[in-house]
């Protein structure tokens, strides 16, 4: 049986050279996450979603400001509430 590595090299030698290039581009893109991953700091924090698994997403300014009244919002403490 051959191990991942060996069918991978098998598949991306029957490619087209354009192909393999590209193969090649997003092999290079993962090893760099990878690296990125491994240098963060270890943290005491539950597993979560890393920050750059986040960077696909995108928030209009109007959200982003609905947003971050929010989050001032709860900052402030209403002293009659007590």
């Amino acid at each position: 049986m051959a191990t991942t590595v060996e069918e991978i090299k098998t598949i991306v030698e029957r490619l087209l050279p354009v192909y393999q290039k590209r193969v090649l581009e997003f092999a290079q893109e993962m090893t760099q996450e990878q690296q990125a991953i491994q240098s963060l700091p270890k943290s005491a924090l539950p597993p979560g979603t890393p920050g750059w698994k986040l960077l696909r997403f995108t928030v209009s300014p109007e959200d982003a400001e609905a947003m971050q009244k929010a989050l001032e919002d709860c900052e402030r403490i209403e002293v009659d509430e007590y």
